[in-house]
């Protein structure tokens, strides 16, 4: 038997034993820590930094690629490039953790009060005891009293045993005109359900009374396949990289799932079997991995779903510890990269209600657009790419504790940090409203250039000025943070690189936008209103996003609006009414799937996004 070796993670006082050449990546999940790995293990974005303070961990190509030679020195590695030969002591940052304190969107301001007329109905029943008069059968004398009804076979044997067992009285809990369980006693008041919004990076979920509508509690979570990468690509790649690959994303998936559940009956102080149905809305890779369906043939053209009606399907087929008769649903699917979730916030919104021409945009690593105009809708993705999301940014993060979440200039510069703690990095908020005042003050030009601090704007205040740098290469950086709070042994600052992949990003979201109003024959001075969804979105400030590109920018932005977690609003809605439900089939069904690299004039309008607004 092959010896293991002892690996501690500090400051956590956790350990593990592995065996020799597991990664420190693959040792951390083990101990219960996810460590940022947005380029799924490759070795490429240097956000899963670690220092070996006591061990074997000879630097390999790619931490020579990211950190100095003093850090090196310090022993400062790649937790995925660095594998564990001997007992290892390793001390992981915050930053470094993923999602410890992340900013997690579980609101919705979608405009809209979802009806409350649930499958399921609780009714009780005092059925008369059979006598020699009466001796109807115990399932006719139940359909007597509460309608016509099927039931399986256990459940008729578990029927006659509960009549007997209380004087013929008890409570029927039907799902549609199933009868799912017959329950002793009055328990119609017990009556509850859940909602997932499924996110590749995040999980919210919520526990719903389904006789009143009332909210009864809200978990997130963050989703436990960012192990596996951090993009939906990389989750495809994984799921048909081995037999078990698949198996083992959907039951990490189910577990947290389940863990929400938990934490959800603890706080209302129910219990799980009084949850008698589920709704989920996620992308369309997100809702294949829950259902166990390989996603492997979306990674490859003309990346097409196994399905695109909603699913209703037992909880437990999906491993979801609910009721034991309790039904799912999983949200109906537009296309490859158009999921469900996209079709739950069209049903949230009730975008189908907007008059004149309405625009719904989710802004993520994958760019969701859905436009609406006189009854016909059409809606694309767009790989906005990670940027927003911290990954390929020098210092970039996601919104957790000791991100940069607001700049603004004045004769320097003002930053809000999660938290109001020293910055450690600067996320997907503060990136946009930092690229928006670069470019009001002339550092950076409308082709994404950064200026060098000898090629600045003569009216520039000195101390803006001072914070533009060039290092021995020449390379520009501006600097929001000195060293000592950022990243490593570096300051926080903005890179020429950084730009660029900030206009990729804000680019494609534009040029999806552009191509879908092409596409129905409009322009940006048509639209009418700007729904904004999602939980990036929601922490964005208008003004800057229209600067740089990512929004419109000839509307007024009183007409863009944010409707927060309408992915979520969406399911909730759905668990809440069968109409509903039938209502978003019916919109999934209505909407034009665009691809937009097969649209004349895409590579054309991409490179014009590509620049920034003059103004």
């Amino acid at each position: 038997m092959e010896t293991q070796i002892r690996v501690t993670f500090q400051p956590h006082g956790r350990s593990v034993s592995v065996l020799s050449g597991t990664t420190i990546l693959e040792a951390a999940a083990r101990a219960g820590l996810v460590i940022e790995t947005p380029c799924g293990g490759a070795g490429t974005c240097g956000k899963c930094r670690v220092r070996v303070m006591q061990g074997c961990g000879a630097a390999t190509a790619s931490d020579e690629r990211v950190f100095s030679s003093e850090e090196l020195r310090e022993g400062w590695r790649l937790a995925c490039r660095t594998v564990i030969a001997c007992e290892t002591v390793v001390v992981v940052p915050l930053a470094s953790l993923f999602g410890g304190e992340h900013q997690i969107l579980a609101t919705s301001d979608s405009g809209t009060t979802p009806e409350i007329l649930p499958d399921i109905r609780k009714i009780h029943v005092a059925l008369a005891p059979p006598t020699l008069i009466d001796d109807a059968p115990d399932l006719l004398r139940l359909e007597h009293a509460i309608g016509p009804f099927k039931a399986s076979l256990s459940l008729i044997r578990h029927v006659s045993a509960t009549l007997r067992a209380n004087g013929f009285a008890g409570t029927a809990v039907l799902a549609n005109h199933h009868l799912i369980d017959f329950e002793a006693g009055d328990t119609r008041e017990r009556c509850f359900g859940v909602a997932f919004d499924i996110g590749t990076t995040t999980l919210v979920g919520t526990l719903l009374n389904l006789c009143t509508g009332d909210k009864l509690g809200v978990v997130s979570r963050m989703n436990p396949q960012v192990s596996f990468g951090d993009d939906v690509l990389s989750r495809i790649h994984h799921a048909a990289s081995c037999g078990n690959c698949l198996d083992e994303m959907r039951l990490a998936l189910t577990n947290e799932v389940s863990g929400m559940i938990d934490a959800l009956c603890a706080g209302a102080t129910i219990s799980r079997e009084n949850i008698y149905a589920a709704a989920f809305a996620g992308n369309t890779t997100m809702e294949h991995i829950l259902c166990g369906l390989n996603p492997a043939q979306m990674g490859e053209t003309p990346f097409v779903p196994m399905h695109a009606r909603g699913l209703l399907v037992p909880a437990s087929e999906l491993g979801i510890p609910i009721h034991h008769g309790a039904q799912a649903y999983v949200f109906p699917i537009i296309g490859g990269f158009v999921g469900g979730d996209t079709v739950a916030g069209m049903l949230a919104t009730r975008i189908d209600r907007h008059e004149g021409t309405a625009l719904l945009v989710d802004i993520g690593t994958n760019g969701e657009i859905v436009l609406s105009h006189n009854g016909v809708f059409y809606a694309a993705s767009t790989a906005a790419g990670p940027a927003f999301e911290g990954a390929r940014i020098a210092c970039g993060m996601r919104g957790t504790h000791g991100a940069i979440e607001k700049v603004v200039f004045d004769d320097d510069v003002r930053l809000e940090v999660i938290g109001n703690v020293a910055p450690t990095g600067i996320c997907g908020s503060g990136l946009i409203d930092l690229i928006s005042e670069l470019l009001a003050c002339g550092i950076v030009t409308p082709e994404g250039q950064m200026l060098a601090p000898d090629e600045l704007p003569g009216t520039l205040a000195p101390a803006l000025a001072r914070r533009v740098r060039a290092d021995e290469n020449g390379s520009i950086s501006f600097v929001l943070s000195e060293a000592g709070a950022g990243c490593g042994s570096s300051p926080v600052a903005l890179t020429q690189r950084d730009v660029r992949e900030v206009q990729l990003g804000s680019g494609a979201v534009r040029a999806g936008i552009i191509l879908l109003l092409r596409q129905a024959g409009l322009d940006v001075s048509d639209l009418g209103i700007v729904l904004i969804a999602g939980g990036f979105g929601n922490f964005i400030r208008r003004s800057s996003a229209q600067r740089i590109g990512l929004l419109p920018g000839g509307i007024d932005h009183t007409r863009i609006r944010y409707v927060g977690n309408v992915s979520l609003a969406g399911a909730q809605a759905a668990l809440l009414s069968g109409d509903a439900r039938r209502l978003g089939e019916d919109l999934a069904r209505r909407v034009k799937h665009v691809e937009l690299s097969t649209m004349d004039g895409f590579q054309d309008a991409f490179a014009d996004a590509m620049f920034f607004p003059r103004s």
